[in-house]
C-alpha cells in the first residue's frame, strides 16, 4: 500500500521528444522514456514542489479557498533536451504499406493517403530518413 502510494506522489514530466507522461523517481539526474528512448536530463530536481498529501486536499465547495498554484516563473522548462541514444539494431528504417483494393468490392478509401501521412510524420516527427522508407501502394 506505501508503494502504491509513493508511485502517485512522483512528480509527473512529459518527454519532451514524445510527450509521453513520465513519473520521476525521487532524485533523480535524468529520466529515459520508455517510448522513444530519449534522455532527459533534469536541470534542478528540487524544482517539482513537494506533493499535497491526499487527505490536505480541500473540499470543493463554494466556500472553499482553494486557488491552483500559479504558473512556474522563468519560462524554462526542468528538463533539457537530450538526443536519443543511437539504436543497437542499426539505422532507422520503415516499410508502408497502403493498399487500396481498387475495382474490387472491398475497395478501400484514403489509404494511398493515410501512407502518404504516415511517411511525413516518419520524416518531420521521427527523424527518418527519407532513404530509409520504403513505399509500396
Amino acid at each position: 500500500l506505501e508503494r502504491e502510494r509513493e508511485r502517485y506522489m512522483m512528480p509527473v514530466v512529459n518527454c519532451p521528444n514524445c510527450r509521453k507522461t513520465l513519473r520521476l523517481p525521487a532524485g533523480a539526474q535524468s529520466i529515459r522514456c520508455t517510448t522513444c528512448n530519449a534522455v532527459s536530463r533534469i536541470s534542478n530536481p528540487t524544482s517539482f514542489p513537494p506533493p499535497l498529501p491526499s487527505s490536505s486536499l480541500p473540499s470543493p465547495g463554494p466556500r472553499s479557498s482553494y486557488a491552483p498554484p500559479p504558473p512556474p516563473t522563468g519560462g524554462s522548462s526542468p528538463l533539457v533536451y537530450s538526443p536519443a541514444l543511437p539504436s543497437a539494431h542499426g539505422p532507422k528504417r520503415a516499410v508502408i504499406c497502403g493498399i487500396s483494393y481498387r475495382d474490387s468490392c472491398y475497395e478501400l478509401e484514403g489509404c494511398i493517403k493515410d501512407a502518404k501521412y504516415m511517411k511525413y510524420l516518419l520524416v518531420n516527427r521521427f527523424n527518418f530518413p527519407e532513404s530509409s522508407i520504403l513505399m509500396l501502394t
